[in-house]
């Protein structure tokens, strides 16, 4: 993205590691909101860059960060011009009930038990609000994920597209969690920055 010449900030939000145990613990259970609304400032400091247009910029992330650019884009869609999400979380109680047991169990000292904490689950899950996401979203996915399993990128690509909203599925046949072919994990980069150069080329 950097060489297309896109400025890139990859903010280490709250609950991320190399800041101590009780970063890593700010955005347990309850306190998830937190990490969102710091995809919020992240963006509002970027906006504030000399030559960033703030009504170009793409929010985007992997994983946990997938999860975080869905949750953003629900929560304030007014502030991007398009998303990417990287094998993320959509739906937060089909994902304890899909993912592996030793990613589900640990999760639930993190994002919150899935019985018990439902609600809280069901608040936080970014399908629940797709009706938000306002932006061009480009949905990236391995087929083999069982950490994160497809169906949560199918559910999202569903809801988003059965209502005509711009949304691209780009599934990766044979790769899971990780792409580890090197010929594959070139030719989805080279397809996310050019989704994001034409975005921003747009805006």
């Amino acid at each position: 993205l950097v060489a297309a010449g896109v400025t890139v900030l990859t903010p280490n939000v709250r609950g991320s590691s190399g800041r101590g145990r009780a970063f890593a613990r700010l955005d347990d259970g309850p306190l998830r909101p937190g990490s969102i609304a710091d995809v919020r400032a992240a963006t509002r400091l970027l906006a504030g860059v000399p030559d960033v247009a703030p009504r170009r910029i793409v929010v985007g992330g992997r994983s946990y960060g997938g999860f975080l650019t869905l949750a953003a884009l629900t929560r304030f869609p007014e502030l991007f011009a398009a998303g990417v999400d990287v094998c993320g979380m959509s739906d937060m109680t089909a994902f304890y009930a899909d993912s592996e047991p030793w990613i589900s169990g640990p999760a639930t000292t993190e994002y919150g038990h899935p019985h018990r904490d439902r609600a809280l689950l069901e608040e936080l899950s970014p399908l629940r609000a797709a009706d938000r996401i306002a932006a061009p979203l480009l949905v990236v996915h391995g087929e083999h994920d069982t950490n994160v399993p497809l169906a949560q990128a199918l559910a999202i690509h569903a809801a988003l597209a059965g209502r005509g909203a711009p949304v691209e599925l780009l599934r990766i046949p044979d790769e899971g969690h990780e792409v580890h072919d090197r010929h594959t994990r070139a030719a989805a980069n080279a397809r996310i920055v050019e989704f994001v150069t034409a975005t921003v080329a747009r805006g």
